[in-house]
């Protein structure tokens, strides 16, 4: 917008760097006492199937497809955990520092946003996306911090109206990652890190900041987790990306 500073390039780089480095370890390996993405999805759904579940490296696992049912449930439980964790954010005290790694975004945004690619994370394995690749765990972390379905699809050159698949996304070079990390750090920056009226009052009514602030985080996380379960599952995505730009049915 005309009156809004367009936002500086180190900043922008250097947060670009610190989303891809906190979706790593929120997916991959887990901080502290918090688990990684698979095994936050693989206890839910060893709950879910009780004596029936095998592990993903055991032969007799069931094809994602074959365990459809299951994996809704579970999605939909992961989804409703993260919903709630977003209202609470008691991330922050199993996050630390992390959160605080230099950059303008500010830390119960920081907190959301590791939320968000927790759950990404975990949906993109319980649909059988492998996220220990830098690939799908880019397009989850977009997906995470709310970037809408046209971007993540443009950014890795998949025409509207087209699934978004794994092997589709795998065919980008490594070195496009880096690029694309730089547009993420672009979104980040330009969305949150700016001074916000919501946080002025959050700092002035501390009580009341807190509520609208944890609603207003937990309604977001709603959104993203069922956009995010559309895109991995590998749901057409034009209805999504018609209601995004303010297109128009058939005529």
């Amino acid at each position: 917008m005309a009156d809004e500073k367009t936002p500086d390039e180190g900043a922008v780089e250097k947060t670009g760097r610190w989303a891809a480095d906190l979706a790593e370890k929120v997916m991959v390996n887990g901080v502290g006492p918090i688990t990684g993405s698979v095994a936050w999805a693989e206890e839910r759904l060893s709950r879910r199937q009780g004596t029936d579940y095998r592990a993903p490296d055991d032969d007799e696992r069931r094809s994602p497809e074959d365990m459809k049912d299951d994996i809704d449930a579970v999605v939909a439980r992961l989804i409703k955990e993260s919903v709630a964790a977003a209202g609470a954010q008691g991330f922050i005290t199993g996050l630390g520092g992390l959160l605080t790694a230099g950059v303008t975004i500010p830390a119960n945004v920081a907190a959301s946003i590791a939320i968000n690619m927790r759950m990404a994370g975990a949906i993109a394995h319980l649909r059988g996306w492998d996220i220990h690749d830098p690939h799908v765990r880019t397009v989850a972390m977009m997906l995470a911090i709310g970037m809408s379905a046209q971007n993540v699809l443009a950014t890795f050159g998949v025409k509207v109206g087209q699934k978004l698949g794994e092997q589709m996304i795998k065919k980008i070079p490594i070195a496009m990652l880096r690029a694309i990390n730089k547009k993420v750090g672009f979104f980040l920056v330009s969305k949150h890190g700016t001074k916000r009226a919501a946080i002025t009052l959050a700092k002035g009514v501390p009580i009341l900041g807190g509520l609208v602030g944890g609603a207003v985080d937990a309604g977001a996380t709603a959104v993203i987790g069922r956009a995010t379960d559309r895109a991995l599952r590998g749901d057409t995505l034009r209805a999504e990306t018609e209601a995004e730009t303010g297109a128009e049915g058939p005529k």
